[in-house]
């Protein structure tokens, strides 16, 4: 009958409590088939989202909520290309001078394929706002009634201005009791007392994990609205596909694969260093290259020796360090400096073929000039094929409370 379209994680960052995975749990106990992730801004957590819900049985609706200047808009993605536009949204928000503030709606328009916009109707000028939000989203635009006090004149504006209307609810916690906490977090976030939070800065009232029961009782002559988020979760039936990995092109010379230049590279690297291939040293790099390109990793070796002959050619210093060492190949290519036949380095240590997961090649830069080098990764494979890595901190119980002392 009913699910949660618009609920927010702890990669809401210090507006939600939950984990993912236990917002999933509360969705599976309650029996919903569906759950909708909207974190503030941030897609952090839709891998780890998208993971727990396959493995309680529950879809996935991936989403993002933004703060518009007359308000918070919610959007859901309803395929790859509307995951693609919500990745867009977030990255663009986040590159702003100031990511907090809020956007006007004609940024949307470039983003708003396959995306469903799920809208508030705060204000005076709601019905004016609804309309042009209505321009970008066309009929992927629904009202939502989160107060069932309003449902009778919020119902005969969306039947004039022929827009569907949803029950939703926001969740930030997964108890009426975590509460206080949860303004406790916000409080940390804005550096404010909490008893001098602004009211529009914290969760809404009552923004724990409500049942199904709970939702169909309180909007009980609101059945359409109810069914609707059903009617949403069948648009937004999609698979985003995991642990696929995707490459990237490296510029190779015409006629040559990269194997072969990759090989070429290596070959060439192990003479500048040991004057010839001795039977040894060929019969290690035959190795390690056939491992490499029976999976597929010579992009990351070609990519990162670019790198850092860019860095050597602009008189940027770095130094590798880990256990890229134990390869051959990346001390040909001028990637690490020790020598792994001298030293009896294992290269399994460094690319085992049991491996799930790619190999780290762990490179530390100048943070002077380190700039330089990631624009040089930017202009050479596009600002479309680069993505910047983010670390999330997590509180522990002293860090926790040395931010609310």
């Amino acid at each position: 009958m009913f699910f949660h379209l618009t609920t927010h994680s702890a990669y809401s960052l210090q507006e939600g409590l939950l984990s993912p995975f236990e917002l999933v749990q509360a969705a599976r106990i309650q029996g919903m088939p569906a759950l909708g992730l909207t974190d503030h801004r941030l897609l952090t957590g839709s891998v780890e989202f998208v993971h727990a819900c396959k493995e309680a049985g529950i879809q996935p609706i991936l989403g993002l909520e933004i703060d518009l200047e007359t308000g918070k808009l919610a959007l859901l993605s309803t395929s790859l290309d509307g995951w693609s536009n919500l990745c867009r949204v977030s990255s663009t928000l986040a590159l702003r001078d100031d990511p907090e503030s809020a956007c006007s709606l004609n940024f949307l328009g470039p983003y708003a394929k396959d995306l469903i916009a799920l809208s508030d109707t705060q204000g005076d000028d709601s019905g004016q706002r609804l309309g042009q939000i209505k321009d970008i989203f066309r009929d992927r635009l629904y009202i939502t009634l989160q107060d069932p006090s309003g449902g009778l004149p919020l119902s005969s504006l969306a039947r004039k201005l022929g827009i569907p209307m949803v029950v939703t609810h926001s969740v930030y916690y997964l108890t009426p009791e975590q509460e206080k906490l949860q303004r406790t977090v916000t409080a940390i976030r804005l550096n404010q007392p909490v008893d001098q939070l602004p009211p529009y800065k914290v969760a809404p009232p009552g923004a724990y994990f409500t049942s199904q029961e709970e939702m169909v009782q309180r909007f009980s002559r609101f059945q359409p609205a109810l069914e609707r988020t059903q009617e949403i979760a069948e648009r937004c039936k999609f698979d985003l596909p995991l642990g696929v990995a995707h490459m990237p092109k490296v510029p190779l010379p015409d006629g040559m694969t990269q194997t072969q230049y990759l090989r070429q590279t290596a070959e060439a690297g192990a003479e500048q260093l040991f004057g010839k291939i001795t039977p040894d040293i060929q019969a290690r790099l035959d190795h390690e290259l056939e491992t490499i390109a029976r999976l597929g990793y010579e992009p990351i070796f070609l990519i990162v020796e670019d790198v850092l002959n860019f860095a050597r050619e602009t008189g940027v210093p770095y130094s590798s360090r880990g256990s890229a060492a134990s390869s051959l190949v990346a001390h040909c290519l001028g990637i690490t400096s020790p020598d792994p036949l001298r030293l009896n380095l294992y290269f399994e240590r460094f690319l085992n073929p049991a491996r799930q997961t790619p190999p780290d090649i762990d490179t530390d830069l100048c943070s002077r000039r380190r700039d330089n080098v990631i624009q040089h990764v930017f202009d050479t494979y596009g600002s479309d094929h680069v993505a910047m890595v983010g670390t999330i901190n997590r509180f522990r119980p002293r860090s926790a409370l040395e931010s609310v002392s």
